[in-house]
Formats: C-alpha cells, sequence, structure tokens
C-alpha cells in the first residue's frame, strides 16, 4: 500500500513539473509572426547585465543600448506590447515610422525584428498598424 501511495504521490509531483514547465515554454518560446510601426528611438543608454555592471564587447569596448517598446499585431489579428534591447558598441537604432516583422512570444521577441516594406505586410495586418 505504501508504495502505491509513493507512487501515485511521484506522478502528480512529475506531472505539476512537466505542466509548469510546458507553461513557461508555451509563454516564453512560442512565438508567432508579428509586425509592428517603429516607434520614436528611445535615449540611448549603457548596456548593463543584471548585476548591474557595465557591458563590453570582446575587445573591451563599452556597449549600448536602445530599448524599445514595439506594439505588435500578431498575422491571427491579436495586438500584443512587447519590449526588445537593441544592443552593441555602436548600435543603429530602427528607424520611426518604419515598419518590422518579427518572431514573438507572449514575453519576448525570439527572432528578429527586421525591416519590412508595407507591400509585404498581409492586409489584414495592415489594416490594423495604421
Amino acid at each position: 500500500m505504501k508504495k502505491i501511495i509513493w507512487a501515485v504521490i511521484a506522478v502528480v509531483i512529475i506531472g505539476g513539473a512537466g505542466a509548469v514547465g510546458l507553461s513557461e515554454y508555451l509563454n516564453v518560446y512560442r512565438a508567432q509572426t508579428a509586425y509592428a510601426v517603429v516607434p520614436p528611438t528611445p535615449r540611448k543608454t549603457i548596456t548593463r547585465g543584471s548585476d548591474g555592471k557595465k557591458i563590453t564587447d570582446s575587445q573591451g569596448r563599452q556597449e549600448y543600448s536602445y530599448n524599445h517598446t514595439f506594439k505588435w499585431v500578431m498575422v491571427d489579428g491579436q495586438k500584443r506590447t512587447v519590449a526588445f534591447e537593441q544592443s552593441g558598441v555602436h548600435p543603429t537604432p530602427f528607424k520611426p515610422g518604419s515598419y518590422v516583422k518579427a518572431e514573438v512570444s507572449k514575453t519576448r521577441v525570439t527572432k528578429g525584428p527586421f525591416s519590412v516594406g508595407w507591400q509585404k505586410i498581409p492586409a489584414k495586418v495592415r489594416a490594423q498598424l495604421k
């Protein structure tokens, strides 16, 4: 009887951990194609790590960042606001008013953003970007 109880407890723990892992994957890494209008260029800041220390490249040069907040329109019509940090030694910000395409999850940009022309944006999405 004790073995059955321990087996049930183990199954519940493993199932719970699997459910939490799946939920995390779906929120963070499962992405959809999305489009956005580039907002005004944010202030250029010194890039810092999670510990607050300045970040440098492999040659010791200071890195800088532009912290964009994009209002994405997903291909299925949903809207989502997700930030994106563009960083490097000499980052070039996106041109305000231009259009970008990216793969966006619920919490982050997983691929991109890349500049895209108005004609390359699906008509359903274009109507919502205006």
